[in-house]
């Protein structure tokens, strides 16, 4: 009975937050993500299973061969969600201080408590899995062989291996992630800490990336080359072959068409090729899937012989470090007080809070995915004169900073901790207008530039010197314009005051994105006309700066945020009475 207290605590943990305002449920978040998953699923599904059903004399061969790139498809997304769920939740796959605060001094034996978060660790794995698998399993294999001469057993048999081995696939990544974590966690002892942040933030983008550049990284993946046999999700496919290969490529042929025969007989030789390449990956699935799950148990249970104690420690090695830089920020973007206290609080959030984090690093992901496919197009397209850039290539850079952006909005609308919002309140000096500033600046030194620069080289190789400064100074005042635009007399203090998500964001979210995608091509095509001549340059520069600058400045005495609105939500039908 306690532990399963304990276990229902700890999957509470997984969904509650308390940065959130009381209007804000997390549980309608996480069943949209459910949603999503399930529905995603199905689609999926539906659009790869499509080539069987309009295949007008479907043959065993063909379907086997064209089957198992479906499969590949399935387990590398259920790998790659399955992983990205463990990262998201990073900080909650193991036992932390606040734990230990709240059962440390109950009469409660550790080994209990341990036992429980590892329980509710399995089934939030367990959950996502088969969100992420269930349909698919079933929709799949039932289209797969609905037009073959197969009996009622053998499609349950597929169905049930492909739930299997994608749910095994998954678990597999979910473990591993784990894996990284507690080993190096047990590894690194208290230093852990120091590269948590960037090991979860690194992982998050190569994860989203990947995801988002998934056809082509399957297009290059060969199951008869000898290094792909080395990547995990073929080891899956391996076992799904080796488990049900024979249920489909067995299966009578029946009378073709003679041009439909020679295809199934090339199938057939191509399958008889392939088949036994990717049969003898199945044990490296099942030790490999073995191996994850039980060094995630054992590092686990090893990292939590005691409960864990609050972190404390000096940080003046790193204030060494920073010294320099930090007067440089100081004495150029950052000279007021209230301007310091804005931008390096906004640094701070945005790179080592673990919400913030995650925003910003699933941004930056989509942003690299999106430039990485439009300059791959650009490169193969011939560029001889402004001409002949596609907008496309002049939409990556604003495409990619729009994103970014309107991550940074959200995120400024995520409070740090819950003690910031009391401490705010103390040493609050009504000098909103210059915190504010603060928070401008950090966004532009910390996402726009950054950002900018890391385009330069493909830009250089595909525009050249002169186009590429041109575009890139274009860039920064495109977005130290937007940020000018969004921070314009906020309601509520950034980064300070309880989150409540948008009620109708579910109708205006398509309304936006679409409105988005429609600023931005014009945008683009409004930059290439201006860049032909300087004059036109100098004036789309002048214009994006003015907007940067002259709004702030009009509204410079009434840019201070209200309060006390500015540090809270109020509930919704709530009368606020302001006595002050």
């Amino acid at each position: 009975m306690r532990e399963r207290l304990l276990t229902q605590h700890f999957l509470q943990r997984f969904l509650e937050n308390d940065l959130l305002s009381p209007e804000a449920d997390r549980h309608d978040a996480i069943a949209m993500v459910c949603g999503v998953l399930l529905s995603f699923g199905l689609f999926l599904s539906v659009i790869v299973s499509m080539q069987f059903v309009f295949m007008p004399f479907q043959s065993p061969a063909r379907t086997a061969m064209l089957a198992m790139g479906d499969r590949l498809l399935f387990v590398t997304i259920s790998m790659i969600v399955m992983a990205l769920v463990a990262v998201l939740t990073w900080d909650a796959l193991s036992l932390d201080p606040r734990d230990t605060a709240i059962f440390g001094p109950l009469p409660i034996k550790r080994g209990v408590i341990v036992r429980a978060k590892l329980r509710a660790v399995g089934m939030l794995a367990g959950g996502f899995a088969l969100a992420i698998s269930s349909l698919s399993s079933v929709v799949h294999p039932s289209l797969m062989v609905a037009k073959l001469s197969i009996d009622m057993i053998q499609p349950l048999a597929l169905i049930v291996i492909h739930l299997a081995v994608t749910l095994a696939a998954g678990l597999f990544a979910f473990a591993s992630v784990v894996v990284v974590r507690e080993v190096l966690r047990a590894v690194l002892g208290i230093r852990f800490t120091r590269v948590s942040a960037g090991l979860q933030a690194v992982m998050i983008i190569a994860l989203i990336t990947s995801f988002l550049l998934l056809p082509a990284l399957l297009d290059r993946s060969r199951p008869d080359q000898r290094q792909t046999a080395w990547l995990p999700p073929l080891w899956f496919v391996g076992l799904h072959e080796m488990l049900a290969g024979d249920l489909v490529a067995n299966l009578p042929r029946g009378s073709l068409p003679a041009n439909v025969a020679r295809q199934e007989d090339d199938a057939a030789a191509r399958y008889r090729q392939i088949a036994p390449v990717l049969r003898p990956l199945a044990w490296r699935a099942v030790i490999g899937l073995i191996a994850a799950l039980a060094l995630a148990i054992a590092a686990f249970f090893w990292n939590s012989r005691e409960l864990p104690l609050p972190l404390v420690g000096s940080r003046s090695g790193r204030q060494r470090g920073t010294g320099l830089l930090t007067h440089a920020i100081t004495s150029t973007l950052a000279r007021r007080p209230a301007a310091q206290a804005g931008f390096f609080f906004t640094i701070q959030c945005v790179f080592r809070s673990g919400p913030h984090r995650v925003v910003m690093a699933g941004c930056t992901a989509v942003g690299i995915a999106l430039a990485t496919v439009f300059l791959a197009a650009g490169s193969r397209s011939t560029i001889s004169d402004l001409a002949s850039v596609p907008n496309y290539v002049f939409s990556t850079q604003t495409m990619a900073l729009a994103v970014l952006l309107a991550g940074f909005r959200h995120v400024t609308r995520l409070p740090a901790d819950i003690r910031a919002n009391r401490l705010f309140r103390l040493a609050w000096v009504t000098d909103g207008g210059q915190f504010l500033a603060g928070v401008r600046r950090a966004a532009l030194a910390a996402i726009v530039l950054p950002a900018i620069l890391a385009l330069l080289p493909p830009y250089f190789f595909l525009l050249g010197p002169r186009l590429t400064l041109m575009h890139a100074l274009s860039g920064f005042l495109l977005g130290a314009a937007v940020i000018s635009l969004m921070m314009l007399k906020p309601s509520r203090l950034p980064f300070v005051a309880g989150y409540a998500p948008d009620a109708d964001l579910n109708t205006k979210g398509p309304i936006i994105l679409i409105g988005g995608l429609i600023a931005v091509s014009v945008f683009s095509q409004i930059e290439r006309s201006a860049l032909a001549d300087m004059k036109s340059t100098l004036i789309l520069w002048g214009m994006l700066a003015a907007i940067a600058v002259l709004p702030h400045l009009a509204v410079r005495r009434n840019e201070q945020p209200e309060l006390p609105g500015a540090f809270d939500v109020p509930a919704a039908g709530a009368t606020r009475l302001d006595l002050g």
